[in-house]
């Protein structure tokens, strides 16, 4: 299906769906779906002139798949005229192009389209992709179906450009070039040159073949299909589908030798090679030579029942010896020994840990992604990254295998991405980005799982310069199939983004995770507030019972283990520090617990602040600030003050981040109004949740969720603020009217459902047009503070993660690492 055989797309000027770049398996796999879900504007982005991928370029001699035929196909397309059990690069070929004629694909495909970059519009919530022809697309969902195996890598050898003869990769392979009678040197011993070298040796003079390492080889079980049985397929094909699940069974049950048992890659493969090495070589030295000195399975297993032959063959010589440099007349080696030659082949593989170059791909704040793999490429599901929505990567990180079909992982990866659409568009949002904290945590199992499987221990394609494996699935398919189709998406934000004018203040609504069982627990939970938390804080209960309730509650809502307790003194003021085990980064939170003035305690709020402390690394201080009514203005803010000035003792103002809930929250704002008419140096950020900003009560909301808060009611507020008794005319309780020009970066986290919504909009608004960056983020369907029932809520603890975040991001990783040696600590 060539270019010039089908009409191209027109440029889309609008805004598409999704951009698939890619139309190999992975891009034709995806764009059936897409049509097949009722998606039709979409566009594939091809930059030669066919669909094939891998398929349409390797099309050297004897190139084959090492799959059955029968798997490698899509479960949605069988092909029951397979003419061999092992497919031929020009039959898979074939089967690809009639896949993208059948399912009318042609209309999408726009080839000749180079994607030069791609980058994330946050305020639109779209992907701007521009090609190399200065072409400018845009779409909701980017998709990218590059592979893993699509960029040539030529080696790094001295001079290899100097050479007089004709030279080419196997994956560019030069049909036009004749080898017969020619003196060819292949470079490589891989799966390609495993096949391509039997092929040719016999029609040139002389072939030389440079080894590396040489590998395990399996005999090529291939046969040409029978017509009776091809029949039976067509005529059946119930038939053809016990035949592909035999086959996939067959496949699969090979993860054991892979991935558990390490020890029957012996049975499976070290005895059947042996025994074919020593039937098809007859000279001990060159058996030797083509014996691995690695574990077996280390490096990739081949098929062929040729190779091992072509070997002993008299025109055929096989050189180990390391190369030093390539010539102009042929190949130089280690030992000074010079082969001339005619045709230098390179069999040398594929940049397969490079994923996505020569792309540049921008996310989130101007985000590269190769600086986010900077350590190694890794992805949620071998799919998604952090701070880049909307975003798939078909046959991504860790998604490769070694023993089974990708097909059928692509297809799993194909079903996750529709199912990601579609929560997408049910929670009426713009944007689906993985957890940072769940993508972590889903890498670090993946590396865990391949330290005890058999690609550990040696050097291959499947890992980068640093060691990183960041190509293979350490487990079996079905184990993939299961976590992309029945794992929660809870793993995944959804948010609605948008920008002031100015462009300094960015409002992200977060939806309501769709897991029925989150929603289970968050209707409890509201009801259990309704009934008991709300109707008993306020008047006419006085703070000594209210406080007795908050401490019951506390019960209830622990915190995480991770981090160690302990108590010190600042200024008369007693202070709990946590400080989590795992310090990540340098610098420390200042956090104020809420309770609108009067109640609470470092104690209440544990199941908030022992996970900011674990997910953001920093200790965090929380001052038990006096309360009011026994203690009104300015006992709280005199004690707060006191003790941000005992930290800085310790710590420099750019490593310190000040977080505060709901009256914590107002006390944070007026410490860094504080900080701020006093010059001092400002902290690096503020962690606002819920915070109180109005002491006239003023917002529309007071009135509009009056009915749905489960928390808060009026009376309540007002019942607090006349305890407390701040002036109202203090700069630093009339945050919505005071220059806020120059406080640091704010985080502002609240609750759709809750009475003060207006007071942390109406914060975000004018921080903004001060200039001050702040983020707003008001979570759909939760109510003030929600972050305290973080045992039971899945989005409390995403919220948590989010705060964490922000204040890992602003403190300075410059400054000194502090003294901290306090005492008093106890395991926590």
């Amino acid at each position: 299906m060539p270019a010039t055989d089908s009409p191209q797309p027109e440029a889309a000027s609008s805004v598409l769906t999704a951009i698939i770049i890619g139309s190999g398996f992975a891009g034709i796999g995806m764009a059936v779906a897409l049509r097949q879900a009722g998606i039709t504007d979409f566009i594939i982005l091809e930059k030669n002139h066919d669909v094939g991928g891998v398929w349409r370029d390797n099309s050297y001699p004897g190139a084959a798949c090492d799959v059955p035929s029968h798997l490698y196909s899509f479960s949605f397309e069988p092909n029951p005229d397979w003419t061999r059990v092992f497919a031929s690069q020009a039959e898979i070929y074939s089967y690809l192009r009639q896949c993208a004629r059948k399912y009318a694909l042609t209309p999408h495909i726009q080839f000749g389209a180079e994607v030069q970059q791609a980058a994330y519009n946050e305020s639109a919530a779209l992907w701007q992709v521009g090609l190399t022809d200065g072409q400018q697309l845009q779409a909701t969902l980017l998709i990218t179906a590059t592979g893993q195996l699509s960029r040539p890598a030529l080696p790094k050898l001295d001079g290899i450009e100097t050479f007089q003869g004709h030279s080419f990769h196997s994956a560019t392979w030069d049909h036009s070039y004749p080898l017969a009678s020619k003196r060819v040197a292949v470079v490589g011993t891989g799966a390609s040159a495993i096949q391509f070298v039997p092929a040719i040796a016999d029609q040139v003079k002389h072939l030389t073949v440079f080894q590396r390492s040489p590998a395990y080889l399996k005999k090529r079980p291939d046969r040409a299909y029978k017509s009776w049985e091809k029949a039976l397929f067509r005529r059946l094909p119930w038939a053809m589908k016990l035949h592909r699940a035999s086959i996939y069974l067959r496949y699969e049950s090979q993860a054991l030798a892979f991935t558990k048992f390490k020890g029957l890659m012996k049975l499976a493969v070290g005895r059947p090679f042996n025994k074919m090495l020593a039937q098809d070589v007859a000279d001990p030295e060159l058996r030797r030579q083509l014996t691995p000195d690695y574990p077996i399975g280390c490096k990739r297993i081949l098929l062929s029942s040729e190779y091992l032959k072509t070997m002993s063959k008299a025109n055929v010589e096989l050189v180990t010896t390391a190369i030093q440099r390539v010539t102009a007349e042929g190949i130089e080696t280690t030992d000074g020994v010079e082969y001339p030659v005619d045709a230098i082949i390179y069999g040398t593989g594929f940049a397969a840990t490079e994923f996505l170059a020569p792309m540049q791909i921008t996310g989130r704040q101007g985000l590269d992604l190769n600086s986010a793999w900077q350590n190694g490429a890794q992805a949620y599901l071998g799919l998604t990254v952090p701070n880049f929505p909307n975003f798939f990567m078909l046959y991504g990180p860790n998604s490769n295998l070694g023993h089974n079909s990708i097909v059928y992982m692509l297809e799993s990866q194909i079903a996750h991405v529709l199912r990601c659409y579609r929560a997408l568009q049910a929670s009426n949002s713009s944007a689906i980005e993985v957890d940072a904290s769940r993508y972590r945590n889903f890498n670090l199992k993946i590396q865990q799982g391949l330290a005890n499987t058999v690609w550990h221990g040696c050097k291959s394609w499947y890992v980068d310069e640093s060691g990183h494996n960041s190509t293979n699935w350490p487990g079996f398919t079905l184990s993939y199939r299961y976590l992309t189709r029945f794992s929660s998406l809870q793993a995944y934000r959804f948010t609605s983004t948008s920008l002031n004018v100015a462009g300094t203040t960015q409002t992200i609504t977060v939806a309501e995770p769709q897991d029925w069982l989150e929603k289970l627990h968050a209707s409890v939970l509201r009801g259990f507030l309704r009934v008991i938390f709300r109707r008993i804080m306020g008047p006419p209960f006085a703070a000594s019972t209210q406080r007795k309730v908050t401490q019951f509650l506390s019960l209830i809502a622990p915190g995480v283990r991770g981090v160690t307790q302990h108590t010190i003194s600042t200024a008369g003021i007693s202070t709990q520090v946590l400080t989590p085990k795992k310090k990540q980064a340098q610098g420390v939170i200042l956090y104020l617990h809420g309770g609108a003035f009067c109640l609470g305690s470092a104690q209440s709020h544990r199941s908030l602040t022992t996970r900011l402390a674990v997910d953001s690394g920093l200790p965090v201080w929380l001052p038990e600030y006096r309360l009011a009514p026994e203690h009104p203005y300015p006992a709280a803010q005199d004690d707060v003050l006191a003790c941000y000035d005992a930290l800085r003792q310790n710590y420099p103002a750019e490593q310190i981040v000040i977080g505060g809930d709901s009256a914590g929250g107002a006390l944070a704002l007026a410490l860094a109004l504080t900080l701020k008419a006093r010059g001092d140096r400002l902290p690096a950020a503020l962690l606002l949740i819920s915070p109180v900003t109005d002491a006239r009560l003023s917002g529309a909301t007071l009135v509009s969720k009056h009915g749905t808060d489960p928390m808060l009611r009026r009376g309540w507020l007002e019942q607090a603020l006349d305890w407390y008794q701040p002036p109202l005319d203090a700069d630093s309780y009339r945050p919505l009217e005071v220059d806020l020009s120059g406080l640091p970066p704010m985080l502002i986290q609240v609750g759709e459902q809750e009475l003060l919504l207006a007071d942390s909009t109406r914060l975000a608004e004018h921080a903004g047009n001060c200039g001050v960056p702040c983020q707003l983020e008001i979570y759909a369907a939760r109510w003030h503070v929600f972050h305290l029932q973080a045992l039971s809520l899945k989005s409390a603890q995403q919220a948590i993660r989010t705060l964490a975040a922000f204040a890992k991001e602003h403190v300075s990783a410059n400054a000194a690492v502090p003294n901290t040696d306090h005492r008093s600590e106890d395991n926590a």
